[in-house]
């Protein structure tokens, strides 16, 4: 059996204003294309189809059109939601979904076998796929946060409750089928992409999953969620492909591709990465004022995307700096300074004691290439943050 693994599709990211959609359909017509060209008797996807759990129209396109791309080469899917997806909206979706080949599960049923979804290849042979979307672990934090918890006793119980999950899954499994494991979480020992995005890095990697905890009879796991493609798991072989493009500049640099899994009953999977060639690369560009213009120079011709750093004596600010870059590179999408000298941080920025709308507040800039977080938004998050307080904290809000 064959079997093409890919996650982190990501449909309706912006980059510093500028929209990857095209990019993302772009890689999902190069995906599409593999599924045919290497005779794939599946699809798994493994979370995050979408940036944003309320995606553009372009980016519910992109989706879709990928669907009905396999739908037509009459191959099988299984997806699952991850953790920038809408659940509600993707369980909404499902039964549509299906119509079209898709399996999708997008919620944790109450009976975890509810979950496992079965394909028989044309040769007969059945995959069974133990399909787990993103269970966030967002309320935990918060609870224990409120009450002056221990938070690595929450951890604890977060990894015992995904033990019990995957326990449960492995009595689906069979002898003499395919037997696959599908989450989209982080696994202990997995090495992040580097991304900018730390507001919600550091929400949704709070917990981790323990290799261990894999069921032994699954004879590939497919993960979602990091973007960097690696193997943190041999036994059961356990991969994460990474994001389709490089979706932002902690991944400049870094190969794209998707899993072709080679396995059959009772044997572990051959797994051989397929690289894809979508997407604008993405690459970051330090100098210090001297040498700036040759450094600018020597990249004029990059077809991608550029983050151009600059370093500055103490700090100072420097006028015109980014009209000067801008001149040369159009196709620049961010231009920061990085004081060096005796004005510069004696270390990096530490989100320590951060609160959470210091956390956006954060993420905003480094996201929106702004300054200054809008105050109708920073209300209504401030907003949102007191009803959720309120919502997981028994008694919170309650006028007595």
């Amino acid at each position: 059996m064959r079997l093409l693994h890919t996650a982190d599709f990501h449909a309706g990211r912006t980059l510093r204003g500028f929209d990857r959609t095209p990019e993302i359909r772009a890689a999902l017509t190069e995906v599409a294309d593999l599924a045919k060209s290497e005779r794939a008797d599946a699809v798994l996807v493994a979370g995050d189809l979408f940036d944003s759990v309320n995606p553009s129209a372009e980016a519910e396109s992109a989706i879709y059109d990928f669907f009905l791309r396999l739908r037509e080469l009459e191959i099988p899917s299984v997806a699952i939601a991850g953790n920038h997806d809408s659940a509600n909206r993707l369980a909404g979706l499902s039964g549509l979904l299906g119509w079209v080949g898709v399996h999708l599960v997008a919620q944790m049923p109450a009976s975890p076998q509810a979950a496992v979804r079965t394909i028989t290849a044309k040769n007969g042979t059945d995959l069974v796929v133990a399909a787990f979307p993103f269970l966030s672990e967002r309320r935990l934090v918060k609870y224990a946060d409120v009450l002056g918890g221990d938070v690595g006793a929450w951890r604890q119980k977060y990894r015992e409750g995904m033990g019990f999950f995957m326990g449960q899954f492995e009595r689906s499994f069979r002898a003499n089928a395919v037997n696959t494991l599908m989450l989209h979480a982080t696994v202990e020992g997995s090495a992040p992409s580097g991304s900018e995005r730390t507001f919600l890095f550091d929400l949704t990697n709070a917990y981790t999953v323990s290799p261990q905890q894999f069921p032994t009879s699954a004879q590939y796991v497919a993960l979602g969620h990091v973007h960097k493609p690696q193997q943190p798991s041999e036994a059961p072989p356990a991969y994460y492909p990474g994001s389709l493009i490089q979706l932002d500049f902690g991944e400049a640099g870094e190969r794209k591709g998707v899993n072709l899994v080679e396995v059959e009953p009772g044997r572990p999977a051959k797994v051989h990465f397929l690289p894809l060639s979508a997407g604008k690369p993405l690459k970051v560009v330090k100098s210090d004022l001297d040498d700036l213009d040759r450094k600018l120079a020597a990249v004029a011709d990059f077809p991608g995307l550029l983050k151009v750093v600059v370093q500055v004596p103490g700090g100072a600010t420097m006028p015109g700096l980014k009209d000067r870059v801008l001149r040369l590179l159009p196709q620049t999408l961010a231009i920061e300074t990085e004081a060096v000298g005796e004005a510069a941080p004696a270390s990096v920025e530490r989100r320590d004691g951060l609160t959470p709308l210091q956390l956006f507040e954060r993420y905003y800039r480094e996201r929106r290439g702004v300054e200054t977080l809008p105050s109708n938004l920073k209300a209504a998050f401030e907003e949102a943050d007191r009803l959720a307080r309120e919502e997981e904290v028994p008694g919170a809000g309650v006028n007595a």
